[in-house]
């Protein structure tokens, strides 16, 4: 199980709490402001029907070719251009109302310069307008620019947007200052107040989408900890049972087969030497097991302490002498050029052998066993085969998850098992496993 989760915030927002200076406030601003390479997703991106998902598009591009027809019959009446000049200065303030879906800062910056060259004509033509009209852009530009400004309030944050507007109040106050007509100078005031409560309509639109974005984000990291805390809990359920069963009985084993040797008077050497042999694979696996429970009690899943305990292949060895000890004629083979593997393969290549032989001493009695590993450019090999057991012994069956535990491991890891009889009537099960660790 991993500690991370894809739906947990992680970014600058996963700190809602942080607090920041003025001055880097400022500055946050400041680089967001002059961002023009940011992207944003188009509106019911998410939705499943195309046509829905390309709607925003197809509306604003729609809505910008209305007003940019309407605003060259504007700009032709009022400065006299040609038409293809009046069409360049309105489709330049139509067209940041599509740019501003999926790259908002450019967009306002195209809005706001565009509204130069209507300013600039209207001053040097020095046409008499008709009252009211709006300054410094003409109705349809005006409408274009306002749509601008609610489409990227939507979408960069308060602050990125209060300085939008201080900007447009800046450039309304120069154009009124310097090149508005007397008819004009009375225009600005009722077009901040108009921009301002755009604005505060975009912060609230975002504001509630944020927040939302938020509470999916918490429900996730919820969730997240609920399922964590459920499989700690399942863990520790697992270690409790394992202990309370398997440890126990392996106790009474060992100081049984500790003791035995004194019930009976003058044992023989070779009684005493197998129930030294029981004693001490009955403690040994008491630690493996005592290991495996404060693994499974620890909330911990990191790499390195995971398999640290666990046998390496320096302890086939001892596992070939605790087998051969049982009775089982075992012999042992390696090629290739030893090198250290990562642990977790040294771990199943030990367990594959572990289980392997003990099928044979279940399955095969009196039986003769062989141990082949084998160091390949990329990976490492094990082979266990072993003969059919002895004429007149007794086989023991088996519940058969052990195979299904060698073939766990071994697709866990990547590599390949075959388990199986051969034609002269051994029992042999091989695996191959990938000895460069994955990504």
């Amino acid at each position: 199980m991993t500690r991370e989760h894809p739906n947990v915030p992680t970014g600058p927002g996963a700190h809602l709490g942080e607090r920041r200076s003025p001055g880097a406030a400022l500055r946050a601003v400041g680089r967001e402001l002059c961002d023009i390479s940011r992207r944003t997703p188009l509106p019911l991106r998410g939705a499943r029907n195309r046509f829905l998902r390309q709607l925003p598009l197809v509306c604003a591009v729609f809505v910008a070719a209305d007003l940019a027809a309407a605003g060259t019959i504007i700009v032709v009446d009022r400065l006299g251009l040609p038409w293809w000049a009046a069409a360049l200065v309105a489709g330049a303030q139509a067209l940041p109302l599509v740019l501003a879906l999926f790259r908002p800062v450019i967009a306002w910056w195209l809005a706001y310069a565009a509204s130069l060259p209507y300013a600039i004509g209207v001053a040097v033509v020095g046409t008499a307008a008709p009252d009211e009209v709006p300054w410094p852009w003409p109705e349809p530009g005006l409408i274009a620019y306002l749509g601008v400004t609610l489409l990227v309030g939507c979408r960069v944050r308060v602050g990125v947007a209060l300085a939008q507007w201080l900007l447009t109040l800046l450039l309304g106050g120069v154009l009124t200052a310097v090149l508005s007509p007397p008819s004009f100078v009375g225009d600005l005031l009722p077009l901040t107040v108009l921009q301002a409560c755009i604005l505060a309509a975009a912060a609230t639109l975002r504001g509630r989408s944020q927040a939302r974005r938020e509470l999916r984000e918490q429900e996730a990291l919820t969730e997240f900890e609920r399922t964590r805390r459920t499989l700690l809990e399942e863990r520790t359920r697992i270690a409790r049972e394992l202990h309370d069963v398997v440890a126990h009985h392996m106790s009474v084993v060992a100081a049984q087969a500790e003791a035995a040797p004194y019930r009976v008077a003058e044992p023989p050497q070779e009684l005493r030497d197998s129930f030294a042999s029981i004693r001490e694979n009955a403690v040994s696996a008491l630690t493996e097991l005592r290991q495996i429970l404060g693994m499974l009690r620890s909330p911990d899943d990191k790499p390195d302490t995971r398999y640290a305990p666990q046998p390496t292949l320096e302890n086939i060895d001892e596992l070939v002498a605790n087998v051969r000890a049982a009775g089982l004629d075992v012999g042992t083979v390696i090629t290739g050029t030893q090198r250290p593997v990562p642990q977790r393969v040294e771990l199943s290549v030990f367990r594959i052998t572990q289980e392997a032989l003990s099928n044979a001493l279940r399955h095969s009695p009196g039986c003769r066993a062989e141990v082949e590993l084998s160091y390949g450019p990329g990976d490492i090999g094990i082979r266990v085969a072993n003969s059919p057991a002895a004429p007149g012994a007794v086989r023991r069956k088996g519940t058969g998850h052990g195979v299904v535990g060698i073939w766990e491991r071994t697709s866990m890891l990547g590599g390949s098992v075959r388990i199986g009889p051969r034609e002269d009537g051994w029992f042999e099960v091989m695996a191959s496993l990938p000895t460069r660790e994955q990504e």
